[in-house]
């Protein structure tokens, strides 16, 4: 039972539910390399699920602090996963990221050392990265940036790296970066409180309130969403991706949610609606880079995943995590915290 109880809450820590990005990202770039569908492709797959997985974990384990403020329920998971589990789980992650990546391509091997980086200086406390402004958010953007690259640079030997003849792989990463960078400020805004209270200094915490922070998320969040379709129009890439203004609705509707919101409750909502909104996105982009029933598939099983995460529970930023639990978990600083407190 005690056995169960920890995997259940392992689970719930290393969020299944935003594991799905990276993958889709690597996929996109295959597709842009036209890559056939073969073991390297799945290994790179599994790659990228496991390197937001040991991310979030090691999070769980960094981020004590702003969590005991912004989500408290997610200390009594800690407590239960335990600590020392959770930093095992970083450990093999990586380490089976880099005997996946020696089995790709020497590319991969390159960029797996980049992901070591992102993984542990993202929050650890030592580099802090996610504490600063710019860089904290580059980082972030790093969890489609990266995959989309090593897909890209995917080909058919170990050694080669394929040529391209226009810069469309190029302008497709770039916005990628902006996309996720614009989601990464929307991200932090229901953490205002707590990143506050950690002297964490992310864009949305530098600005004088919350509601400040989501108008500022919301017209980062417009304007991206809103470009990638002139970009479809004015440059190299398919003219038939400008289908994906459709996206404009969704995530414009969501932020206004966002803008609206007043309650913990309320902004966490618009975070997990923006994640399915994001999944959709990187699915679209993926079957109007590659037409094809695979690229299709993959789009539904991502989404399919989050549903089935979200029906399940098994996701420790639930809305029922943001209330206090019993929890004795040792916050740096801080000594034991108690969700009573």
């Amino acid at each position: 039972m005690r056995r169960m109880a920890r995997f259940s809450a392992v689970v719930k820590n290393v969020r299944p539910r935003t594991l799905l990005v990276s993958p889709l990202s690597y996929c996109v770039g295959v597709a842009v390399a036209d890559h056939r569908f073969d073991l390297a492709v799945l290994l790179g797959v599994l790659f990228h699920i496991l390197a937001p997985l040991a991310a979030n974990a090691r999070n769980a384990v960094t981020d004590l602090v702003e969590d005991g403020k912004n989500v408290p329920g997610r200390l009594k998971l800690v407590e239960t996963a335990g600590e020392e589990l959770l930093q095992k789980v970083v450990s093999a992650s990586l380490g089976i990221m880099l005997l996946l990546s020696l089995m790709i391509s020497f590319a991969q091997t390159v960029l797996w050392v980049f992901s070591v980086f992102l993984v542990l200086g993202y929050s650890s406390p030592r580099f802090r990265l996610k504490g600063r402004p710019v860089i904290g958010m580059a980082v972030f953007s790093m969890a489609v940036t990266e995959p989309y690259i090593a897909g890209a640079l995917l080909a058919d030997s170990w050694w080669e790296i394929p040529r391209y003849d226009s810069y469309q792989p190029i302008i497709l990463g770039i916005f990628l970066f902006c996309w996720y960078f614009a989601k990464g400020i929307m991200k932090n805004v229901p953490d205002y409180a707590g990143d506050k209270a950690a002297g964490l200094r992310t864009i949305p915490a530098l600005l004088p309130s919350q509601r400040s922070g989501a108008w500022v998320a919301a017209i980062a969040t417009t304007l991206v969403y809103v470009a990638f379709p002139v970009l479809a129009l004015v440059t190299n890439i398919p003219d038939r991706l400008v289908y994906m203004g459709v996206m404009v609705l969704p995530a414009v509707a969501n932020m206004i949610s966002m803008v609206r919101a007043r309650t913990p409750v309320e902004y966490n909502l618009v975070g997990q609606r923006d994640m399915y909104v994001s999944v959709v996105f990187l699915g679209l982009l993926l079957f109007g880079v590659q037409l094809s029933v695979g690229s299709a598939l993959i789009g539904l099983l991502a989404v399919a995943v989050m549903v089935g995460s979200d029906v399940s529970g098994t996701d420790s930023r639930a809305s029922r995590h943001l209330a206090r639990a019993e929890s004795t978990v040792s916050i740096p600083g801080g000594g034991g915290l108690r969700g009573d407190e």
